[in-house]
C-alpha cells in the first residue's frame, strides 16, 4: 500500500491522499520540513502512485506492473528526480532548464511526468526566476513536487503558486528511539533527540559533530562558573569551533545554544521545585536540580538572555573571541555572591 512507511506524518498523508481520490493534486507542490521526517520518502511514494496504470485505487500502486518496478528502481522515464550538484552550493540555471525542456516533451510511458526537485531553496535567482515561468504556464499533465527545510530562501513568486505540504519533526521519543537503535547511549538520545527539535537530520548533523559529548563536559563547567574562568571557557568553546567564516560562526551558534538549553533547565528545575519535568539535560537531572536549589527562575533567565545576547553578537558577526569573553566574564559577576 502508498505511504505505508510513512507513520509519522499520517495529518499529511491523508491530505495527499484525499487529492488524489479526488483528481484535485495541484501540479506544482512544496514539501516544506526538516531533512529526514519523510518529505522525499512520500514524494517518491506519491509518484508511483501516479504513475502507476494497474493500481485499484487512484491514491495507490500495484506494485506489480512495470510502472511500479521501474519506480521502485528508480529508473520510470517520466519521473525525474534530481537535486543539488556534487560540489555546488547554489541550484544552477542549467539544471532548471533541462527540467523545463524535458517538461515540454510527451510522456514516454503514460499520462503524466513527475518532477521531484530536492534541495528548491538552494536555487541561484536566475534558476528560480526560470523555474518561475514553467510553474506560470505549466506543461500538461507535469506534476512538480519541490522539497525544501524553510521558506526563507525560495522567492515568494515560486511560493505563492505551490501547494505547500507541511511534514512536522518527530516526536522527541520517536527520534530518541531511532538514535538508540541506531547505536547512541541512551543519555545521549535522549539530549539529542530535544536538542535537535525532533528533527533526524539535524539530530545526524549534531551527532556527527560530537555535540553530544560537548554538552556533557559543557553542564559540568556551567554548574559552577566565576569570573576567574572567563578566559579558560572562552579558550574551549573556540577550540570546539575552530572554523572561520560563516560555518565557524553557525558552529559557535550551536555550542552555545547548548548552554541557553541548559540555563532553560535550570530555570524549569528552580521553578518546579521537585516536580517532575521535562529536561533537555535529562542525564544531569540531580546536579542540574542541585544547582538550581533555592534559586529563583529568574536567576537563571537572566543567564538564558545573556547568552541569547552572545547568540546574537555572533550572528552579527562581532569578533568571536570577544564576544565570549563578555559572556564569560558577565555569567561570572551573575553566579558570583554580591559583595
Amino acid at each position: 500500500m502508498a505511504f505505508e512507511n510513512a507513520a509519522e506524518q499520517q495529518a499529511t498523508v491523508r491530505g495527499l491522499r484525499a487529492a488524489l481520490r479526488a483528481g484535485r493534486l495541484p501540479h506544482a507542490m512544496l514539501f516544506l520540513g526538516s531533512e529526514g521526517t519523510g518529505r522525499l520518502d512520500v514524494a517518491r511514494e506519491l509518484a508511483r502512485a501516479l504513475l502507476c496504470r494497474a493500481a485499484e485505487a487512484p491514491d495507490d500502486y500495484c506494485g506489480d506492473c512495470q510502472d511500479c518496478r521501474l519506480c521502485q528502481a528508480g529508473r520510470h522515464p517520466d519521473c525525474e528526480e534530481l537535486g543539488l550538484p556534487p560540489g555546488r552550493q547554489l541550484f544552477p540555471i542549467k539544471a532548471v532548464q533541462n527540467v523545463q525542456a524535458t517538461a515540454s516533451l510527451r510522456p514516454v510511458r503514460g499520462p503524466r511526468r513527475v518532477f521531484i526537485i530536492r534541495d528548491a531553496d538552494r536555487m541561484s535567482i536566475d534558476a528560480a526566476n526560470c523555474f518561475l515561468k514553467t510553474l506560470e504556464e505549466p506543461p500538461g499533465g507535469c506534476v512538480f513536487v519541490l522539497l525544501a527545510a524553510s521558506l526563507r530562501d525560495i522567492p515568494q513568486t515560486i511560493v505563492s503558486r505551490c501547494r505547500i505540504v507541511r511534514f512536522a519533526n518527530l516526536p522527541a521519543d520517536v527520534l530518541e528511539r531511532r538514535l538508540q537503535e541506531s547505536g547512541m547511549e541512551a543519555r545521549d538520545a535522549s539530549w539529542l533527540a530535544r536538542r535537535a527539535w525532533g528533527s533526524p537530520g539535524l539530530a545526524e548533523r549534531l551527532r556527527s559533530a560530537g555535540l553530544a559529548e560537548f554538552n556533557r563536559q559543557m553542564v559540568e563547567r556551567l554548574l559552577h562558573v566565576t569570573t576567574k574562568q572567563n578566559f579558560a571557557l572562552s579558550d574551549w568553546f573556540l577550540e570546539n569551533a575552530p572554523g572561520a567564516g560563516p560555518a565557524g560562526r553557525d558552529d559557535l551558534q550551536e555550542l552555545l545554544e547548548c548552554a541557553l538549553a541548559y540555563y532553560r533547565d535550570a530555570a524549569l528545575a528552580a521553578a518546579s521545585g521537585r516536580a517532575e519535568c521535562d529536561l533537555f539535560n535529562a542525564f544531569a537531572e540531580e546536579q542540574v536540580r542541585g544547582a538550581a536549589a533555592g534559586a529563583s527562575p529568574d536567576a537563571f533567565l537572566d543567564r538564558a538572555d545573556v547568552v541569547l545576547e552572545a547568540i546574537e553578537r555572533v550572528g552579527a558577526n562581532a569578533n568571536r573571541r570577544l564576544a565570549l569573553d563578555d559572556l564569560f566574564t558577565r555569567l561570572g559577576r551573575l553566579e558570583e555572591p554580591p559583595t
